[in-house]
């Protein structure tokens, strides 16, 4: 039993966003695009700092790929063509729902919505797939709700990132649903219990339900996100949390879908869970491992190898990339088990982090006091992270693995679509 306290989705800060002005010709591997050929190659706007910057994006058949010859910050302005099939690059962890795109920090207001603008900016920048995450069984259908919005109105229907979403419940909001609250003398001293079996069975069929529809829609991808987080224990003690936990896994063997996992300081209890479910888990033919990944990866290269023992992947973002310890992990981790993402409007790379000296693309920002509307075609919100800083995590990654970064891009934009699929919108 613990004291009920408010559970809370995301730890950790983070940076802000980019834009374009300069109009460059983007080059391809071998030779600059001629004049005719231009209606098929982006036109992207961007202002380097010191030295050239090239940026290239490849053939259909291949993803977006990014070279960086020097430091570059971009300045303003966006650009404006549509990418040709198949060439994208993929922010695989955001929060769209997080009330700071709609302009409101800590519960008081500093600006007007601007979500509109942080998928466009992020199209312009190169992202072409998002996955939100949801953390209650309301946020999921809000979710689902946001992205049948995004598909049908008019702003929809211009040149945006394709967004898909997840179905399930955090961990730290577990109590929530799978628990009951005993009254105290004082709110520290309610305690919880777990709901009857009935009650839990409904919470499931609600899920499968829930995701079954989106599924079917095209725009569930996963279940989640789901775990266990030891670290925030005064939000949702252990026991509820691992109720919570299975709850979902049979939710995920139901609906057969990929599982999009929450891990803080819990790796050893999410790992014998996990291997207790994994014949149940591996439905794909051929396949003996479960599909999913451990989001937001922060522990230690032996817990790592534990989980990409059963098949899952690794989640990389800026909370993977705080410490010396953090960046020796990834380091020792293959490119092709890693998934990038932003956990936006969290874990931003900030000055003070081991990962930081790899950065290579910084992004102009005003605080959000001073940020509106009218300055977000050109600003990010400081401290606020957008889908289109995956791009920093790739460079903190291709740094400390000493890769190309469109080997790194490339790679893990791949292992995002073997798990979730294409991640394109069909028309």
């Amino acid at each position: 039993m613990l004291s009920r306290g408010r559970p809370i989705l995301c730890t950790s800060d983070h940076l802000p966003p980019p834009f374009h002005l300069i109009a460059i010709l983007l080059l391809t591997p071998s030779s600059l695009v001629s004049t005719e050929a231009s209606h098929r190659m982006p036109y992207f706007a961007l202002a380097t700092t010191k030295t050239a910057t090239t940026l290239a994006w490849r053939s259909a058949d291949h993803l977006t790929s990014f070279r960086h010859l020097s430091k570059r910050q971009v300045t303003s302005g966006m650009a404006s063509s549509v990418p040709q099939s198949g060439t994208h690059y993929i922010d695989a962890g955001a929060n769209l729902l997080d009330p700071m795109y709609q302009g409101s920090y800590h519960g008081k207001p500093r600006h007007e919505p601007d979500l509109d603008l942080v998928l466009q900016r992020s199209y312009d920048y190169g992202v072409r797939s998002i996955i939100s995450l949801a953390g209650t069984t309301e946020e999921s259908q809000q979710l689902l709700a946001l992205i049948h919005r995004f598909e049908e109105t008019e702003a929809g229907k211009n040149d945006k990132v394709h967004v898909f979403g997840t179905v399930g419940i955090h961990p730290t909001r577990c109590a929530e649903e799978f628990a009951e609250w005993t009254p105290g003398a004082s709110e520290e001293t309610q305690t919880c219990r777990p709901k009857t079996e009935r009650q839990q069975k409904q919470i499931i069929q609600n899920l499968i339900s829930i995701a079954e529809a989106g599924k079917a829609a095209g725009n569930v991808v996963a279940i989640g996100e789901c775990g266990l987080d030891y670290a925030r224990l005064q939000f949702c003690p252990k026991d509820i949390q691992q109720i919570g936990l299975r709850a979902q896994l049979e939710v995920a063997i139901v609906t057969k879908l990929p599982l999009y996992l929450h891990n803080r300081e819990s790796g050893e209890d999410l790992y014998s869970i996990l291997l207790e479910y994994k014949n149940r888990l591996s439905f794909d033919e051929g396949s003996s491992g479960i599909k999913g990944i451990v989001h937001s990866f922060d522990e230690t290269t032996e817990i790592a190898n534990q989980f990409i023992s059963l098949g899952l992947f690794i989640g990389i973002n800026g909370c993977s990339l705080k410490t010396p310890e953090n960046l020796a992990t990834v380091k020792k981790i293959a490119i092709e088990h890693i998934i990038l993402e932003t956990d936006c409007p969290w874990c931003d790379i900030r000055p003070t982090h081991a990962g930081h000296s790899y950065i290579r693309t910084s992004f102009p920002s005003k605080k959000e006091k001073q940020y509106s509307r009218d300055t977000g075609t050109k600003f990010c919100v400081k401290n606020r992270t957008e889908p289109c800083h995956v791009l920093q995590v790739a460079e903190v990654v291709a740094g400390i693995k000493e890769l190309d970064l469109d080997e790194v891009l490339d790679t893990c934009c791949k292992n995002a679509c073997s798990l979730f699929g294409d991640l394109v919108k069909k028309k």
